[in-house]
């Protein structure tokens, strides 16, 4: 259950998050219409219906901004959702071009913060994965990770703080590598016949790349492998694969 809270909080920021950070308190602006024709949807996603459009010479006044979104209101109080990339098309009422930060590879490669969700498999096992991490220099991060993975014999949760080292920040396919320690801990189902729990300290090593996608999304994709220090006269070893989307601020 924790890592559900966890993965839960990871995802608002691509969607509630996002539109609070990026100006859903920006004063209101009248801009015209100079290409031939903006669509509007009723929400600001693109799997919302467009129901309208607005030809050139036309005004319209921005009310909100969610990510790549804006909401917007024509002189007939109707009201609906055009994309960024649009409404930068737009001049204002001085006849110059709308200026709007439109997050974009050069963005991508200057990020600050990011946070995603990840699924793959454990050793075979189904895990399902959420991290943020905090960038210091382009080329250098810290994350924290929370994990679960549900095997047929077990269900594990483990969490870990990485260093990651990204060489090629520029490029919009930028390969990483990863260090970092953790502690997992093994609940065994109780379908078994001598049930042990345990729960160890990790260490890994990883490899991966990120591919920026438009805004503020991406793709990260990533191998790990993992000593799992227990109490035994040897060591344990696990690899592990993941994909998933993040979105960075």
């Amino acid at each position: 259950m924790p890592i559900v809270i966890l993965l839960l909080m990871l995802c608002l920021p691509a969607t509630v998050w996002a539109g609070w950070l990026w100006g859903d308190d920006e004063p209101a602006q009248v801009v015209q219409v100079v290409e031939p024709f903006v669509t509007w949807r009723t929400g600001p996603a693109m799997g919302y219906p467009i129901f309208h459009s607005s030809e050139q010479g036309e005004w319209l006044t921005l009310l909100q901004r969610k990510t790549g979104w804006i909401k917007v209101r024509d002189r007939k109080d109707r009201e609906g959702w055009v994309a960024v990339a649009d409404i930068a098309q737009t001049r204002d009422a001085t006849g110059e071009r709308v200026a709007l930060g439109v997050p974009d590879l050069a963005a991508f490669s200057e990020r600050n913060v990011e946070a995603g969700i990840m699924m793959g498999r454990f050793q075979g096992a189904p895990v399902t994965a959420g991290y943020g991490g905090y960038w210091f220099t382009p080329n250098l991060a810290a994350e924290l990770w929370g994990s679960q993975m549900l095997g047929s014999a077990s269900e594990m949760l483990m969490v870990n703080a990485n260093i990651v080292h990204q060489p090629f920040p520029h490029w919009r396919v930028s390969p990483f590598f990863t260090l970092g320690i953790g502690h997992i801990w093994v609940d065994p189902k109780a379908t078994l016949a001598v049930p042990e729990e345990r729960d160890n300290s990790v260490g890994h090593a990883g490899v991966g790349l990120r591919a920026y996608i438009s805004e503020r999304y991406f793709i990260r994709a990533e191998v790990k492998d993992y000593k799992v220090f227990t109490s035994r006269s040897t060591n344990e070893e696990a690899t592990e694969w993941k994909i998933g989307l993040s979105i960075f601020f």
